[in-house]
This record gives C-alpha cells, sequence and structure tokens, in this order.
C-alpha cells in the first residue's frame, strides 16, 4: 500500500517511483470524486513517467505497462485511491486515451515498435478514423470500390489502441486473433489478385 502522508513510512525520504505513486494516488482519488477530463490530462503524463521507471525482462523501458512491477504499483494506486469495481473500467478506457497520446511524445519511436506500440497516438487514429467514417456517410462504396473501401479498412485497423490487449479477457483476446488471422488471410488474398490485375493493366500515358 502507497503510504499516507501522516504515516512513519511517509516521513522517510521516498525513491522517484514512490513519489510518482502518491502523485497519481492523489490526482486519481481526486477524480473519483469529481471525473474530469482535465484530471485525467494531467494523470497521463505521471503514469507515463511510472512507467519510464520499470523494465521488461529484455531490459528495456516498460512504456506499454506490462511489468509485472508495475500492474502491481497501478493495482495500488487504484486501490488507494478507492476506484471501484464498476468504474474501473471505465476508468482505464478513458485514461488509456490519454496515456497514449502523451506516450507517443515521451517514449522514442524505437522503443515504442520495440514494445509493441505504433507511433501513431490515439488522437490522430481518432481523427483518421472520424474521417474515413465522415467520408463512409457522405458516399458509401459499393462492394467494386476496392481503394476507398481498402481505405477504410486501413482506417479501421489503425484506430486500434494496441496498448489495450494487455486488458482483454483469455476469450476476448481468441476472438481478436481469430479475427485479425482473417483479416489478413483475406488482405493476403486481395494483394495477390491485385498483383495480377496490375500486371494485366495496361499503363496509361
Amino acid at each position: 500500500m502507497i503510504a499516507e502522508p501522516g504515516s512513519l513510512k511517509a516521513m522517510a525520504p521516498r525513491s522517484p517511483e514512490e513519489e510518482l505513486a502518491v502523485q497519481a494516488t492523489a490526482i486519481l482519488a481526486e477524480y473519483v470524486r469529481t471525473p474530469t477530463t482535465d484530471l485525467l490530462k494531467k494523470l497521463a503524463p505521471v503514469i507515463v513517467e511510472l512507467r519510464s521507471h520499470h523494465r521488461l525482462n529484455d531490459g528495456s523501458v516498460d512504456w506499454s505497462g506490462r511489468s509485472p512491477a508495475y500492474r502491481k504499483i497501478i493495482a495500488e494506486i487504484y486501490r488507494d485511491a478507492h476506484v471501484s469495481d464498476d468504474g474501473l473500467d471505465r476508468l482505464q478506457t478513458a485514461l488509456r486515451y490519454h496515456v497514449g497520446n502523451v506516450l507517443r511524445e515521451r517514449a522514442p519511436s524505437n522503443d515504442l515498435q520495440r514494445a509493441g506500440l505504433t507511433d501513431v497516438s490515439p488522437r490522430e487514429r481518432t481523427t483518421t478514423s472520424r474521417q474515413a467514417f465522415q467520408a463512409m456517410k457522405e458516399a458509401s462504396a459499393p462492394r467494386q470500390d476496392i481503394p476507398r473501401l481498402t481505405a477504410y479498412a486501413q482506417a479501421l485497423l489503425e484506430y486500434v489502441d494496441e496498448a489495450a490487449a494487455c486488458d482483454l479477457t483469455a476469450k476476448e483476446n481468441e476472438a481478436a486473433r481469430i479475427a485479425l488471422q482473417s483479416v489478413q488471410s483475406r488482405a493476403a488474398e486481395l494483394l495477390v489478385r491485385l498483383r495480377d490485375a496490375g500486371r494485366n493493366t495496361p499503363t496509361r500515358k
């Protein structure tokens, strides 16, 4: 448990990680009392900085928040801030968006790729997806409009927050993998068809 300011433990010098945990707990406790987007934005850089203090088994920075030590301290923060079980999923979803934006500003691209994350922020993914959905509403594409439909598919996949993978249940993880395998198979088939068609299509001058 994270020490309260009045406890004996709190009187001893805290490590940078402990300071961040105390700060995160205070912000989150305030959010529980009065949930606002500004508080989530304030909490996000603290969470990202906290991740920077943890390492994975290969020695790399735990930017994705997967290490047991990080997950343990995050669980303590949620507990000490009195986050209810009913509100936990909603909080994590909302916070993940802001953490993802800060993470792309804070972490080097190479580190993100090593952690299995893209360097495209949730904010950018939302913008891309919104544009694609708007285009779909304005002009519904027929099945034969391959360029437009494949652009829609790309926008949808870019909208996915891969950092949320660690929060999935076993059944959700399996369902997502099965769906992506189907997408991968279908995409490979379409690529073959497009390449074959490209070879037989006269070059326009």
